[in-house]
This record gives structure tokens, C-alpha cells and sequence, in this order.
């Protein structure tokens, strides 16, 4: 007889059909569509829009397996439907669409059905099962087979995504975070730490799509048939994952339609590695359709089914009860990080303020400072002007002396002296003002404008006024032609 099982997941929908007898299943055909049900949540409640995908994903799905020859076909829904308020509603449109019943498996069943499929690597060294889906995370020890030792956390990458990453990819940053969170629930659950596991079995469609770009990104192959993981090279993925240039097209690549989830996946992947410690890492294909179909032959499970031949269902629906969805909360901010902030804040506040701050006039002891300063200036200026003078260039005139509208008495002595015989020597024309020079001095009432001493060798020139407290320029008389002037000009 032919089988089918068809799982709502969080993020697709998925098919086997095998050839079973009593006891035992041999898959003949696997496939996989994408089928995004989240983004049609309105509050708690899947849209209309959403129900109509979901039914015409069903439909496409029906078809299929009536082309294969099936005929029992199974609906199962796992953490995809479990946390909806109108999960019922879902079931009856489903039903009344498409003729098939949706049988509804809680996280304990989830976790059992996983460890079912994958009961063959209970013969490996201490095998721990690791499943990571939309809405859930499931670890299972390989080497217990009650249901009620199977971990199953009401979380799922999806959750951390959503609550944790800003973008489609992580950054490091927030891959810091989603690492914290994990570890927390990971020691609130008394998950087991080092030396308990030594291998660790990879199931879901998560990991066979992140074995997939690792894959791609290592090289490597399965070899006989056995997809394996190095730790050391996951653990470089798993950066270039969170800072590759094209870590993006390497997730189109392989696994599109897992793009927002990928990156917390190897994130949690790592965590798990690291605290377990384990030496062996192995992917398996098989997963929850396998092992609920097992268990469906051997009496273990049971549910609706559609009869392909009477077009009819059968079986008692298996309804779980609704479960209420936890609200992730990002993690508390450790007493450093809070410190950090606030001097950063307060940084930036003194920064704001002094940007915006009016000249405020300085009393006291500082503005007797800052005037000592200023004297301090004019005589350096000064010595300044009898340096300018023992070169051959005139002074400067400092700017107290500029306000007075006079010019500062040359300082220096004998040296000056020299200088000034040497520079009558070298310009004779300036001697003494030629006919018709003008000198002008004009003061300004409003702005305090002195303007500008000039004579003119040979020819008559304007005299140009001199900018606001600035210094009268150099070049107007030479220091010769000032030894000339009588006390009173």
C-alpha cells in the first residue's frame, strides 16, 4: 500500500510517499514547497489570505499524490498551526477545501516522532538528536525512548529572528544576543553540558538546508553516502555568515526560502556544538513525516487520513491543545553596558551644549588671566617689530598702539640705530616725504577705524582705510622716514 504524509511547517510545506507494509516504509518521492504563513498572522489569527495559500498549497500537494498512485494520505501540523488562536477554523477550511483533515502534533510528539526516524544512530558514540524549526527547537538523547525525556522548547528560529535581527541577516552584534538568550534557556532546561554527547545528529529541513551552503562553502561531500560537519570549519561559516561580503548569495545559492532564518540557525548550532563538545557531527534526511509514519504503522500514533479511493476521511482527528506562544524578550543589559551608555549619552549631551553655547563674559580671576595674556602678546609683538627692524623691514605696529592712532616708539637702542643708518643708505628715497604726500588719519565714531599712514616716494596714491581692529600695515613708512617726523605729527 502506498503512503503519504504531507507537514505544515512554519516556512513550507512538505511530502513523502512511501511503499508500506505492516511494520515497515520504503520512501519513494520526497518534494518541498515554500510556504511563508507567518506574514498572514493578523495578531494571533491566520488571515483569510493565509488560509487561501495554505488550501491552494494543499490542493497542488493532493494532486501529486494521486498522480504517485497513493492511497492514504496523512495532514499533519506541527509548531507551524500550533500557537494560532483559529487553528480550528484552519482545520475546517482545509477540510471543506480540499477533502483532507489536519491532524495537529504537539512539541512532545514533534521531538518523539524525530527521534523514531533517526532510532538507527542510537548505535553512534552518545548520540544527542538536534531539530530547529520555525516556531520550535527540539534535542533529543538518541539512547532514551520515552517520549517524556525528549526536550522540546517553545521557541524556534523564527522567534529569534523576529525579536533579534533588525535585517534579513544577523550581524555580530546581534548574534552576540540570540547566543546569550539560547544559553539562558538552554541552563534554565538543565541541558546537559560537556561529556554527555559525543555525536550529534542534525534532522529538519534548517539543517539540511545549512549543510547545504556549507557545502557549498567548504568543498566537501558526503562521503559514502554520510553527510558530515567539521567543527573548525562550521565554526568559519558560521563567521562568514554573520560579516561575508556574500553571505546572502550564498544562502540564495542553496536554501532561498530559509534566507531569514539561517543565520540563527548556525548560531544555535554553535552554542550547542561548543557546549556539548561534541567530535562527531552528522546530518540526517529523515526527520518528523518518517517517524510519524513509522509510528502510524506500528500502532504507536494515529489520526484522520484521506481515502484516495472513497474520497472520504477516516480516523479521529488528532487535535493538540492550543498552546500559548511566550513572548521572547531580549536580554537584560549587564550593569557595564548600562555605564557605557550613559557616559556615551552624557558625552553627547555636553557636546549638544557647547555647540549651542552663547560667549558668556569672563569675570574674576580668569579674565585678569587672560588680560595678563594679552600683554604678554603686545610685548612679544614689540620685540617682534625691533627683530623686524635689525632685518630691514619695518615693524609692525602693535594693535594697543594702533587703537591710539599712533606708532610705537622703536625699543632696541644702539642696535636700532645702526639698523636705521643702514636703511637710509639702502633706500635714500625715503628719506624725507616728497612734495604733495598725504598723510592721512581718520577715526571712525561708529566702528573705531583708524586708517591707514602712507607716503608716497614720487607719486601721489590714496590712502587706503585699514580694517577694523586690525594692525596698520608694515609697509606704509620705513623705519628711517619715522626718525624724520617731528614729536608732534
Amino acid at each position: 500500500m502506498k503512503y503519504s504524509v504531507i507537514d505544515i511547517s512554519s516556512s513550507s510545506l512538505s511530502l513523502i510517499v512511501a511503499n508500506a507494509d505492516e511494520k515497515k516504509a520504503e520512501i519513494i518521492f520526497k518534494d518541498r514547497v515554500s510556504l511563508y504563513l507567518f506574514p498572514h498572522l493578523e495578531g494571533k489569527s491566520l488571515s483569510r489570505r493565509g488560509i487561501d495559500k495554505l488550501t491552494e498549497a494543499l490542493s497542488l500537494m493532493k494532486e501529486k499524490c494521486a498522480s504517485l498512485g497513493v492511497e492514504r494520505c496523512y495532514v499533519i501540523s506541527t509548531a507551524a498551526l500550533r500557537f494560532i488562536e483559529n487553528y480550528g477554523e484552519v482545520g475546517r477550511a482545509v477540510t471543506e477545501r480540499t477533502g483532507l483533515a489536519v491532524n495537529f502534533i504537539d512539541g512532545a510528539t514533534e521531538a518523539y516522532c524525530d527521534y523514531v526516524a533517526n532510532s538507527y544512530y542510537a548505535g553512534y558514540e552518545r548520540p544527542v538528536l538536534i531539530d530547529q524549526g520555525g516556531k520550535s527547537l527540539e534535542i533529543c538523547d538518541l539512547l532514551k525512548k520515552s517520549k517524556e525525556d525528549m526536550l522540546c522548547f517553545d521557541f524556534g528560529l523564527i522567534d529569534l529572528h523576529r525579536k533579534f535581527v533588525k535585517k534579513y541577516q544577523p550581524d555580530e552584534e546581534e548574534a552576540k544576543d540570540i547566543k546569550k538568550y539560547v544559553k539562558n534557556r538552554f541552563d534554565r532546561a538543565d541541558l546537559p553540558g560537556k561529556e554527555v554527547y559525543s555525536t550529534a545528529v542534525l534532522v529538519g529541513p534548517t539543517n539540511c538546508a545549512l549543510y547545504d551552503i556549507y557545502s557549498e562553502f567548504t568543498g566537501d561531500s558526503a562521503a559514502d553516502g554520510v553527510k558530515t560537519v567539521d567543527y573548525k570549519k562550521f565554526k568559519k561559516l558560521v563567521k562568514h555568515l554573520l560579516s561575508g561580503d556574500d553571505r546572502s548569495g550564498l544562502i540564495m545559492n542553496n536554501a532561498p526560502e530559509k534566507l531569514a532564518v539561517i543565520g540563527p540557525a548556525a548560531v544555535v548550532l554553535k552554542v550547542l556544538f561548543k557546549r556539548f563538545g561534541v567530535s562527531n557531527i552528522i546530518v540526517s534526511d529523515k526527520g518528523v513525516k518518517e517517524g510519524y509514519l513509522q509510528l502510524v504503522l506500528e500502532g504507536g500514533e494515529s489520526g484522520a487520513y484521506y481515502d484516495f479511493a472513497s474520497g472520504a476521511v477516516f480516523g479521529e482527528v488528532k487535535a493538540a491543545p492550543q498552546q500559548e506562544e511566550k513572548e521572547i524578550k531580549p536580554r537584560k543589559k549587564g550593569k557595564k553596558e548600562q555605564s557605557d551608555e550613559k557616559k556615551e549619552k552624557k558625552s553627547a549631551g555636553k557636546a549638544a551644549d557647547g555647540a549651542n553655547e552663547k560667549p558668556v563674559k569672563k569675570k574674576g580671576a580668569k579674565a585678569e588671566k587672560e588680560k595678563g595674556a594679552a600683554t604678554s602678546d603686545n610685548e612679544k609683538a614689540g620685540a617682534a617689530g625691533a627683530t623686524s627692524a635689525r632685518r630691514g623691514r619695518p615693524a609692525k605696529a602693535s594693535a594697543p598702539a594702533a587703537r591710539r592712532g599712533r606708532r610705537p616708539a622703536a625699543k632696541g637702542g644702539a642696535n636700532n640705530s645702526a639698523a636705521a643708518e643702514k636703511t637710509e643708505k639702502q633706500a635714500p628715497a625715503a628719506e624725507s616725504p616728497a612734495p604733495g604726500a598725504e598723510i592721512a588719519q581718520e577715526k571712525s565714531a561708529d566702528k573705531g577705524i583708524v586708517a591707514r599712514q602712507s607716503a608716497a616716494p614720487a607719486a601721489k596714491e590714496d590712502a587706503a582705510p585699514a580694517a577694523q581692529n586690525t594692525e596698520i600695515s608694515a609697509n606704509e613708512v620705513s623705519p628711517a622716514a619715522e626718525e624724520k617726523r617731528e614729536p608732534g605729527e
